[in-house]
Parts: C-alpha cells; sequence; structure tokens
C-alpha cells in the first residue's frame, strides 16, 4: 500500500517525493525487509511523457510505493513547482547519491541483487562497479532482448534476490512490474532507466576490455547519442511542464524560478 506520510510534488499529474536520498535510502531497505512486493520507481522526463500518452502507465506509477525524481529534468520541475529559489547547485545529483548511499547499506549487510538491463556492456560496467567499490554485494544478472520475459522472471525466482533492479526503457520496466510482480520471488523492484550515469561519473573511461579489443571509440559515440537523446527529451518535458504550469496563469507571467527550469 501506498504511503502518503512524507511531501510530494505533482508533475504533469504524478506525484513525486521530495524527500532526501538518505530518507529514501533508509525506506527502501525497510521495504525490502517487508511481507509482499514493493516498488521504488524513479521518474524522469522520459518516463513522465510516456505516462502523458499512456494512461494506465500514469495510474500504475502513482500507484508505486516510493516515486523518486529520476534525473535533472524531473529535479528541475519540482523545484519550479515549489517555485523554490536558488541556482540550482545538486540538480542531476539525486539517482547517483540514493544509489551510493543504498550500495553501501547492502554492502554492509551482503545482501544480493539482481539486474535486468537492455545492454550486455551496461551489465558487465554494473558487475565491474559493484564488485570493485561494494564486494560483499552478491550481483548476478541478465540481458533484455524483448522476449525472454518468462526466462528472466525464472532466473530471478532461482537467485531470490533481495532487490531486482530493472534498468530499461520505462514501458520494459512496467511490463515486468504490472504483468509479473506476482510471480517474482523477491520482496523489492527499483525501476530506473539506467544506473550509467553514476559509473561514468566514477570512472570517467572507457572499460579497460573496450580499450584492448580498440572499441572505445563507439563507447563514446554511444554516450554522446544517449545524451544527445536526453537533451531532446528533456526540451520537451519542459515544454510540457511550463504548458501545465501556465494553464492557471492567465498573465503568462513567468515564476522567479522558471528560467531555471
Amino acid at each position: 500500500m501506498k504511503e502518503h506520510s512524507f511531501r510530494k510534488v505533482n508533475v504533469l499529474g504524478i506525484d513525486v517525493s521530495t524527500m532526501r536520498p538518505e530518507k529514501a535510502v533508509n525506506l527502501t531497505m525497510d521495504y525490502m525487509k517487508r511481507k509482499g512486493l514493493e516498488v521504488v520507481f524513479f521518474h524522469s522526463a522520459e518516463s513522465s511523457l510516456y505516462c502523458q500518452n499512456q494512461p494506465e502507465a500514469a495510474e500504475a506509477v502513482q500507484n508505486f510505493q516510493l516515486v523518486l525524481p529520476g534525473d535533472s529534468h524531473m529535479e528541475l520541475a519540482i523545484r519550479h513547482q515549489k517555485n523554490s529559489a536558488g541556482d540550482g547547485e545538486g540538480i542531476g545529483e539525486y539517482a547517483d547519491e540514493y544509489l551510493k548511499r543504498l550500495f553501501s547499506k547492502l554492502n554492509r549487510e551482503s545482501r544480493e541483487i539482481y539486474a535486468v538491463m537492455s545492454k550486455q556492456e551496461h551489465l558487465d560496467s554494473l558487475q565491474e562497479y559493484i564488485g570493485t567499490m561494494y564486494p560483499d554485494i552478491f550481483r548476478s544478472g541478465i540481458v533484455f532482448d524483448g522476449e525472454t520475459t518468462d526466462r528472466i522472471v525464472n532466473e530471478i525466482n532461482a537467485n531470490i534476490p533481495d532487490i531486482v533492479f530493472f534498468c530499461l526503457p520505462v514501458e520494459q520496466q512496467l511490463l515486468f512490474v504490472k504483468e509479473y510482480a506476482s510471480m517474482m520471488n523477491t520482496r523489492l523492484c527499483i525501476c530506473m532507466e539506467s544506473v550509467q550515469p553514476l559509473i561514468r561519473k566514477e570512472t570517467e573511461r572507457a572499460p579497460e576490455i573496450l580499450k584492448k579489443l580498440r572499441l572505445d571509440g563507439i563507447w563514446f559515440r554511444l554516450k554522446k547519442e544517449s545524451i544527445i537523446r536526453k537533451t531532446v527529451v528533456g526540451s520537451i518535458f519542459k515544454q510540457k511542464v511550463l504548458e501545465d504550469a501556465g494553464s492557471g496563469d492567465a498573465s503568462g507571467e513567468k515564476t522567479p524560478d522558471e528560467n531555471n527550469l
């Protein structure tokens, strides 16, 4: 059952929590120890636009146990809705800070995670990152090719992890949670589009194996293409947020924080 004891901001129809990352991590650890399956969902510009066109998706996200800001665009939208002053310092850090704090706690308790990702290189980089930084976390995972849902559910049930990470496009995240949650032997699902921003930030280099294979140029090109896509999606999302806010303001005047959105 969704809890309502913490403050939220409504962004394009979805309530997003404004709690600090450390509080969100503490709640996450609590959810992991409960009976039943809970969902922590990182809501981004991309998932917000998806929910705008898919009412069933919006309803599902609204009912998740905890909805958190998933990218810098969502963080800025929350700040805009709250009319908060400030120069934007720290924007884009929420999900990264959450993950580092969560991994630290999981490492101390020697917990097990299972990651479902869309690319093998993303899974490999997560395995390498956790193995280096948080060696007491038991980790495994699989690549989702769009057709192996039953196999993935079976693999999750064979491992019985404490947490399953669905690092996939939003429609695939919701597919697993809506259609297969009752079949998965785990207590908690964390849905986010990617953990790669954190890994890239802390390594800032192409994986060594790619360098040895002379594929590091491809890695940097893919990184650049991802940044371009996020910029386009963020621009569309920003316009919708401003239109939504302006619909109730006939004067059309900007709020003090609108230029920072």
